[in-house]
């Protein structure tokens, strides 16, 4: 090659690399804009993220943006989605965790109130029953002893009311306890609700038929 033509081959390579170098540089400086903007955002406004993540399909981020949301603000809901949340993928320990904090509010049983669905040709739905159902499987996978599965079996009775209506907890850790044979812990809980008093209606008396077979 001539000296002029070696000259141009030097100088494209130059710029070639002048080129790579900063498109290299401008990506490290967007990713470290974007990184700083998705920490600001999490920091000052998980509900947006929680959101954010939700619309990703990442439920459980979204879960824990959304206890984030609560400890920020104090918003019930935000709390109840996150215990749910963390129930549903069994982040068991999280999801104990996070169920104490909102059964201990104050204001619990209103929310829960408000929380109920009920219409026309639609049956009566307790969202107090549902989270404590929710919260006696999460419980119950916790347990280790015959103590604390005795403990879960009295929650669920407790917060089961005499009707014995449809989605209690009763039924739910009924249906936990089925699921993995634990013959112990049915015999507990039959023995707990047998001398409740509760209505003798059909899911009464299918629940008994359930537990008695559980060996």
């Amino acid at each position: 090659l001539k000296y002029s033509e070696k000259r141009e081959l030097s100088f494209f390579a130059v710029m070639k690399k002048l080129i790579l170098k900063t498109i290299f540089i401008t990506c490290g400086i967007a990713l470290m804009l974007l990184f700083a903007v998705f920490g600001i955002v999490s920091l000052w406004a998980p509900s947006a993220m929680m959101n954010f993540t939700a619309s990703l399909g990442m439920e459980t981020v979204s879960g824990d943006y959304a206890f984030q949301e609560y400890e920020r603000s104090g918003n019930i809901s935000c709390l109840a989605r996150s215990f749910l949340i963390a129930s549903r993928h069994k982040d068991d320990r999280n999801a104990d965790q996070r169920f104490e904090i909102l059964f201990g509010l104050e204001g619990f049983g209103e929310f829960c109130e408000s929380q109920n669905t009920s219409g026309e040709g639609v049956p009566a739905v307790s969202y107090r029953s549902y989270l404590c159902g929710q919260a006696a499987e999460v419980k119950y996978r916790l347990a280790k002893t015959a103590e604390e599965k005795e403990a879960v079996c009295s929650f669920a009775v407790e917060e089961t009311t005499a009707d014995f209506p449809s989605g209690n907890p009763v039924i739910a850790l009924t249906l936990a306890l089925a699921e993995a044979k634990d013959a112990t812990a049915s015999d507990i809980l039959l023995t707990k609700i047998s001398g409740k008093g509760f209505e003798q209606n059909p899911d009464y008396r299918n629940i008994i038929n359930i537990l008695e077979a559980v060996e």
